[in-house]
């Protein structure tokens, strides 16, 4: 197993591993822990097919199913989503995506998640990750002040037309508002990260909505900065894994004649550990 770093203090590649393999614990530990230091792992070179890609999604913790059920509706196994544009597919992935931790909105949000490539694009559809636990690390105190030991509301639709795919009325009533920490502490390594989602963040603190957004975009515009920031431009048989205490993403958009088709899969944290401190 060879690794190399990728982006300033966050992100590594790890070549020379096959994950449709049973891998050995020595192994998979090495694995996890440089995962986590790291908060986004790039694995090259893989093929697997939709079993053995639960059975390594599921090495790191209870298999997680997407919240918004509307989204599963065309697809094989609930726990494999099928991210496409390929002809013929009834709800085409190909729009832009901005800033976004998953599952935020939810009480016990997804610890990793994981998408592994099958169809990539020449030009466009690349992943953005922004490391939080960086963006953290390097806060002016102005801001730090105004965010440590507060509450952040995470909601699936915070603001009318948000969402590229808009909540059922049975996802609205089921998918309730959340109240989490600001800055987060990773459950395992104690690293705070700011718990930044700028598509879920509905108010901060006590402030009023307009200035909740304001306070938002300036922790994205300080977390967003090119320090922070990793741009993973998609091959075939990449597998990429990030920890969604400490790191946000987007997606850019794509040409209309670029395919572009991901599986991705992710994991949640044990019960006792689950709900962000």
């Amino acid at each position: 197993m060879r690794t190399h770093s990728l982006a300033n203090g966050f992100g590594i590649q790890i070549e020379d591993v096959d994950l449709a393999a049973a891998l050995d614990d020595e192994t998979f530990n090495a694995i996890r822990t440089l995962w986590m230091e790291h908060r986004v792992a790039i694995f090259p070179n893989q093929n697997l097919d939709d079993d053995q890609l639960v059975a390594f999604t599921e090495r790191f913790g209870p298999l997680f199913v997407h919240a918004q059920s509307s989204l599963l509706t065309t697809y094989k196994r609930k726990e494999v989503m099928e991210l496409s544009n390929l002809d013929g597919v009834p709800r085409p992935v190909n729009y832009e995506l901005d800033w976004h931790t998953d599952q935020t909105y939810t009480p016990q949000p997804v610890f990793g998640t994981i998408l592994y490539g099958i169809v990539a694009p020449q030009e466009g559809g690349q992943t953005l990750f922004c490391d939080l636990a960086g963006a953290y690390a390097s806060l002016p105190d102005s801001l730090r002040r105004r965010v440590e030991g507060v509450n952040a509301v995470y909601s699936a639709e915070p603001r009318p037309k948000v969402r590229e795919t808009p909540l059922t009325e049975e996802e609205k009533a089921r998918i309730l508002d959340c109240t989490h920490p600001l800055i987060r502490t990773h459950p395992y390594l104690k690293r705070k990260a700011i718990y930044l989602s700028p598509l879920h963040i509905k108010t901060i603190g006590d402030l009023s909505a307009d200035d909740s957004f304001a306070l938002m975009q300036a922790l994205t515009d300080h977390a967003t900065q090119a320090d922070h920031v990793y741009r993973h431009t998609w091959s075939i048989g990449d597998l990429v894994m990030w920890d969604n205490t400490s790191i946000m993403h987007s997606r850019t958009p794509m040409p209309a004649d670029q395919k572009r088709y991901l599986k991705r899969t992710g994991f949640y944290l044990p019960d006792d550990l689950a709900v962000p401190f």
